[in-house]
């Protein structure tokens, strides 16, 4: 959260002031209130596949792990200047991914023994699973074979998937293979057929079918826009 006014964030009956131009970091049940107009403060939520896709990015600038117990404040407050506070408010709206990867650049910097310690906190607890859906989610298995090769019961492994990426497994994976398929085709000249099976679709059908209703035109035609609108911008 980053807030260009003064004001109160309360969690739980605590109280703490923050003041102008700060970058604030807490859950989403904290409440707040601004002295200022009602778009002082910009709030993101991140979830711990987002601390963990992060971390290869930064962990060479985290601290030394040597801290046996990490006290998580439930409000961490970092002053910032206006400037500061207005390139992340744009990055917010426009590319949440580096914002938090700007932002926690600035918290390393300001405090960095406190910062790595909450990064790898956040993320502990899960590393295998976070590993293992990054290197299968294009395989072409179902949740149960995630789940099963995971070595986990498929309802508990469906919780877990909601907790770390915040949306059911089912969703989040077909918009994985999705994101990637387009990679592909505007990045590629592979067949359509090629891409979908290399996306983790059994077959053209299903994965047409996917693109169709999630894009509004099947692969082909997604592919001939793109090489379009490229050639308009040449000429």
């Amino acid at each position: 959260m980053i807030s260009r006014s003064k004001g109160e964030i309360t969690i739980q009956e605590d109280t703490h002031a923050f003041p102008e131009h700060c970058l604030i970091v807490t859950t989403r049940a904290a409440r707040v209130s601004t002295n200022g107009h009602p778009n002082a403060t910009l709030s993101l939520d991140f979830l711990a596949s987002d601390l963990q896709r992060l971390l290869p990015e930064v962990v060479e600038l985290l601290e030394a792990d040597n801290q046996k117990f990490f006290n998580k404040e439930a409000v961490k407050i970092i002053k910032m200047d206006c400037g500061a506070t207005e390139v992340l408010a744009s990055l917010s709206q426009l590319a949440p991914a580096s914002f938090l990867y700007f932002s926690y650049l600035y918290c390393l910097n300001m405090d960095r023994a406190y910062f790595s310690a909450l990064l790898r906190s956040c993320i502990a607890g899960n590393k295998d699973f976070y590993e293992f859906i990054e290197e299968n989610a294009l395989q072409q298995w179902s949740i149960s074979t995630l789940a099963d090769r995971f070595g986990m019961p498929l309802r508990k492994f469906n919780q877990l998937f909601q907790e770390a990426y915040g949306k059911p497994a089912k969703r989040w994976i077909l918009e994985h293979r999705l994101a990637h398929a387009k990679k592909l085709l505007l990045t590629t000249s592979m067949r359509v057929l090629d891409v979908a099976l290399e996306c983790g679709f059994s077959n053209h059908a299903h994965f047409t079918d996917s693109f169709r209703r999630h894009f509004q035109c099947n692969p082909k035609q997604f592919r001939q826009q793109a090489l379009g609108k490229l050639r308009d911008k040449e000429t």
